[in-house]
């Protein structure tokens, strides 16, 4: 085979378009994805709300023991919205679902039911939803409280 090798560059077009001028100027489009992000807070806010007022009807349905079907329906319930929170900032709501989700995960493997557990996380979930975002040390403490609670059950 004689001659050279060509290379073919293929030209972009989304290259081109950022390199042309115009478009938003960046505030604009700053304020703008704000704006979107404060919406989707507020579908998520919405969600969680939902989320709980389910959980807390859920396991109200098994004051008097365990409960298979109960524990199974409470488990898809919390472990649902998990990894929400955090998209509104709300971490510490994330963590209240985690840690509810391994207990009622432990109580299902142990075939137990603890009424009092289950409501101290569903007490916590709803406090730290309306809880200001700035209070990590005061969000900490009731975290710190509820992995005790949960590693009760833990094996």
């Amino acid at each position: 085979m004689s001659g050279g090798v060509k290379i073919f560059t293929p030209s972009v077009r989304l290259a081109k378009l950022l390199q042309a001028p115009g478009g938003l100027p960046v505030t604009v489009a700053v304020a703008r994805s704000g704006e979107r992000l404060e919406g989707l807070k507020r579908q998520c806010a919405a969600e969680l709300e939902a989320a709980l007022e389910q959980a807390e009807t859920c396991a109200a349905r098994a004051r008097n023991g365990y409960d298979a079907v109960v524990v199974n329906e409470l488990y898809e319930i919390v472990s649902r919205p998990i990894g929400v929170a955090s998209v509104s900032g709300l971490d510490a709501v994330d963590t209240v679902l985690i840690s509810l989700a391994d207990l009622v995960d432990y109580l299902k493997g142990q075939e137990c039911w603890d009424a009092e557990a289950i409501a101290v996380h569903l007490a916590a979930f709803r406090l730290l939803l309306r809880a200001p975002a700035s209070d990590k040390a005061g969000a900490e403490v009731i975290l710190a409280g509820l992995r005790k609670v949960t590693q009760r059950y833990a094996r």
